[in-house]
């Protein structure tokens, strides 16, 4: 690569390529599909599940900055109507695009070749967050699928100038678009990325000669140009209208940005503008420090256009994300994938500065791996029954809380014409459990006491006299988090504690929970199967 933008001929599939790939897909969806349904539903998760079973039910949708743009709804739609509800459906279409997203690395090989793709491939599959929010009701992996889809389109139409890779280009940009608020931020961050295409070092700006060349190849190719936005701004009135039915959405922007930017100065969800650092170094180390390396190298030395706007993206994501006031783990996988392709290409050529020792392969890729393996497997969820946690699992709701579910389903099946009641914070992830079931929103009635009641601790007096005799009671866990962050004691944690949190997952700050009470009348309540 050794001209600004340089264009290597694309070749066939080798072989091995074939065989590589192949595998990869496999253990890519094997990882997103095994046990997809087994953990409780997050908070967010149980809400974007239940606008999608509303959606499928009546036909509704308008689209609402709170819960994120409307491709994942009408994608988690197809997956409920083919499949039916259920908490395996609704995080299958987000397994599906993990897995679509790993192959996105394939089109990294006309730029950086057959190598340098397939390992960026290995860090898509098995990157622990990208693993662990591909197995999430979330929005995030659309705009992942989106952003990589609209830049690694856009090289290729670049180096082929087929209008067929510009309006792919476009559609994933439509798919970022449509899928969540940050499209916002990644298009502030295109301006210095934009711009250091025009740098050259040693700080020596290569100003006019490259912009008459941009404009040149602009007129060349405005016709494909203004095809490719008129088809990005269609396709997103189609769906953020809702298919032209709620015309009071077709202009989004206003309510994305006010909202949001609302929630960036109040901090809803705030932390230290370091929240992020630790984190990505903790789980995404085999990514950041070879990606944050190269990023810094292809900086101050020659290098291609691409890779001088992947730098400035990268880095530029990473400061972007600890200014901005919401501090929520899954933002982590916005700041990765700049980055990936510099790492894809580390570890293809074992490139760290100097130090070449294949050693770093196999150790780093099986830390990696059982970092991935403990994050989406063995500790999953939170319950304050097991201290142990992950740092980049903010919130949980807690197991137990199935047990609860399991019991209300047990007694819908008895054909009674009240189930359950419910009240306080158990409305989130319950409206999705028991969605349909005879259960009412309310405290129950004098006259009319179901065999199982929730609510909050502090009514706990009011309800047992509600009630009266006949009923047990249980204090159960529903929401779960741990937050490294707040302790009491400066000092924590020590190298002990922190040594033995690497190593185990013990934590050194106790986890905190919000917490349900649960009434119960055994005598009308099936027994546990």
């Amino acid at each position: 690569m050794n001209g600004p933008l340089a264009e290597p001929v694309a070749q066939p599939l080798m072989r091995w390529e074939r065989w590589a790939w192949g595998v990869l897909f496999v253990l890519a969806l094997a990882f997103r599909l095994y046990h997809l349904g087994d953990r409780p539903f997050h908070h967010d998760e149980s809400i974007h599940a239940w606008f999608t079973d509303h959606l499928v039910q009546t036909g509704e949708y308008k689209y609402d900055p709170v819960y994120h743009g409307p491709v994942q709804y009408y994608v988690n739609s197809i997956s409920f109507l083919i499949l039916g509800d259920s908490d395996f459906s609704a995080r299958l279409p987000a397994a599906l695009g993990g897995t679509g997203l790993v192959l996105m690395g394939l089109l990294l090989r006309g730029r950086f070749g057959p190598r340098v793709a397939v390992s960026a491939g290995i860090l898509l599959a098995f990157s622990p967050n990208l693993l662990y929010y591909t197995r999430f009701c979330r929005e995030d992996v659309w705009t992942l699928l989106g952003t990589a889809g609209l830049f690694l389109y856009l090289d290729r139409w670049y180096r082929e100038k087929r209008l067929a890779s510009l309006l792919a280009a476009s559609f994933w940009a439509v798919i970022a678009f449509a899928s969540k608020e940050n499209f916002y931020v990644l298009c502030a961050l295109m301006v210095p990325s934009v711009a250091a295409v025009f740098w050259e070092p040693p700080r020596e700006i290569v100003f006019w000669p490259r912009i008459r060349r941009l404009v040149d190849f602009l007129e060349i190719h405005t016709p494909a140009i203004l095809g490719a936005l008129l088809f990005f701004f269609i396709l997103s009135e189609v769906l953020y209208t809702y298919f032209f039915v709620n015309m009071g959405s077709w202009n989004p922007a206003f309510e994305a940005i006010s909202y949001w930017w609302g929630q960036h100065k109040v901090e809803r969800v705030g932390g230290p503008m370091t929240f992020h650092l630790p984190r990505l170094l903790q789980y995404e180390f085999v990514i950041v420090l070879p990606g944050i390396y190269l990023a810094v190298k292809r900086l101050l030395t020659p290098s291609s256009g691409v890779e001088r706007f992947l730098s400035v993206w990268g880095l530029g994501s990473i400061a972007m994300y600890a200014y901005l006031g919401e501090k929520t783990p899954w933002l982590i996988v916005h700041q990765i994938l700049p980055l990936i392709p510099f790492a894809a290409q580390a570890w293809a050529s074992l490139d760290f500065g100097g130090l070449r020792a294949r050693l770093l392969v196999p150790v780093s890729g099986a830390a990696s791996l059982v970092t991935a393996l403990s994050l989406s497997f063995w500790l999953p969820d939170l319950t304050p029954a097991r201290p142990r946690a992950e740092t980049v699992i903010y919130v949980q709701t807690a197991p137990e809380v199935l047990d609860v579910v399991r019991d209300i389903r047990a007694i819908a099946k008895t054909g009674v014409d009240l189930a359950a009641s419910v009240d306080g914070e158990a409305g989130w992830p319950m409206s999705w459990y028991l969605r349909r079931l005879p259960v009412e929103w309310q405290p129950p009635q004098a006259t009319r006491k179901p065999p199982l009641v929730i609510c909050d601790p502090a009514k706990e007096q009011e309800f047992t006299d509600l009630l009266g005799p006949g009923y047990q009671k249980q204090q159960v866990p529903l929401r779960v988090w741990w937050i490294p962050e707040v302790s009491l004691n400066p000092l924590q944690p020590t190298p002990k504690e922190l040594l033995t949190y690497l190593f185990t997952r013990k934590v050194w700050v106790p986890l905190g929970s919000t917490d349900i009470l649960v009434f119960r009348d055994p005598s009308r309540i099936p027994p546990r199967r």
